[in-house]
């Protein structure tokens, strides 16, 4: 018997490895999910926006959802984390992701993903996403904008008068396949992305800059990807009386025209007085008040209205524009002018800009 239990023992650990090697085997034939990399470019820019193509093998018929999730990234950001994965034929699935990297010690995030059924994650499969093979630095110039884009136009601007020294000037720039949102401009003031809108395909900007009203030209710079080259966009600058312009410190009641123009009304309504007074003809009575009228007038008392307080006072007559200030009181404000559901006033402190419709009372 002795020898009968030696024997077993002896067996047990000759066969043990065997038995956990066919277990193990087993266990990863019961994988249900693989990732792998389909498709990642050999060159890319730094701060270009570039697609990685991911393919999803799924052997699990009771799956609701595949959940996507990226961790561990440096300097490298991933565009549309929670974009959706696509079926392409049985059981196998794409997506194609856009990252972006800023330096070249960057390193690319892990993905994971998982199988989901009714809201909990049954099996998850991760890779580690690699560099692509070469990263390029561009050397900038003066005129760089940052971006750089498969296509990129500017599909209007205006150029406005800002205050006496300077003059705003507004772009809508669309671009496709570009880093838009990067849009940057340095040896400017002040200037900025005001609003923005992204479609998948292409992305629009509002950009604004305040320059030298001498400046002649406005001039900027992109890196086109089809034609690998810096392309350069000049830009006319032809000063334009336009609503659209928010002349922050400009008020227009400190115009020497106004001034004048002000005064001579009440000059000439004093004039055609005292010949009133001469003469005794009607006529003057009527010219006297014509040009009295004008004086009051021009005084805009019809325009005087109250903001609402916690209103917001925009840059730009359009949705999700800059806010410069917001008013933590009712004040006096005078209306210049309205576009659409925006009405364009100046403040108490002669900064003009934009607010709702729905924040003016008035008097």
């Amino acid at each position: 018997m002795k020898q009968f239990f030696t024997l077993l023992v002896l067996s047990l650990a000759f066969f043990a490895p065997a038995f956990a090697a066919e277990e193990s085997a087993f266990s990863g034939n019961s994988k249900s999910l693989f990732i792998s990399v389909e498709e990642i470019p050999s060159k890319v820019l730094i701060g270009q926006i570039f697609p990685i193509k991911i393919k999803a093998i799924v052997a699990n018929n009771k799956m609701d959802v595949l959940s996507t999730t990226f961790s561990g990234a440096n300097a490298v950001e991933v565009i549309n984390p929670q974009s959706p994965w696509e079926r392409s034929r049985d059981n196998t699935y794409f997506n194609t992701f856009y990252f972006k990297i800023s330096s070249k010690t960057a390193t690319m995030p892990r993905l994971s993903v998982s199988i989901v059924q009714q809201q909990e994650a049954l099996e998850s499969d991760i890779i580690v996403l690699n560099l692509p093979a070469q990263l390029v630095q561009l050397k900038t110039d003066p005129f760089f904008s940052n971006v750089i884009a498969q296509s990129l136009s500017v599909n209007k601007y205006k150029t406005t008068t800002f205050d006496a020294k300077n003059v705003i000037v507004v772009l809508e720039i669309e671009a496709t396949g570009a880093n838009l949102k990067d849009f940057a401009l340095s040896g400017v003031a002040k200037s900025g992305i005001d609003s923005s809108s992204d479609t998948g395909t292409s992305q629009k900007i509002y950009y604004y800059a305040i320059v030298p009203n001498y400046q002649k030209s406005f001039d900027f710079t992109y890196f086109d990807l089809t034609t690998n080259k810096f392309n350069k966009i000049t830009l006319p600058m032809t000063i334009e009386n336009d609503e659209v312009s928010t002349q922050l410190g400009l008020n227009p009641k400190e115009s020497i025209f106004e001034f004048y123009k002000t005064v001579g009304y009440g000059v000439l309504s004093f004039i055609f007085f005292v010949i009133l007074i001469k003469r005794r003809r009607w006529y003057y009575l009527v010219l006297s008040l014509i040009f009295l009228a004008l004086f009051f007038l021009d005084q805009n008392p019809l325009n005087n209205a109250k903001l609402k307080s916690n209103s917001s006072i925009m840059i730009l007559p359009m949705d999700h524009s800059t806010v410069f200030f917001t008013s933590d009181k009712i004040l006096d404000i005078e209306k210049l002018g309205d576009r659409e559901n925006y009405i364009k006033i100046l403040l108490p402190d002669g900064k003009i800009g934009w607010t709702d419709r729905e924040n003016i009372i008035k008097n």
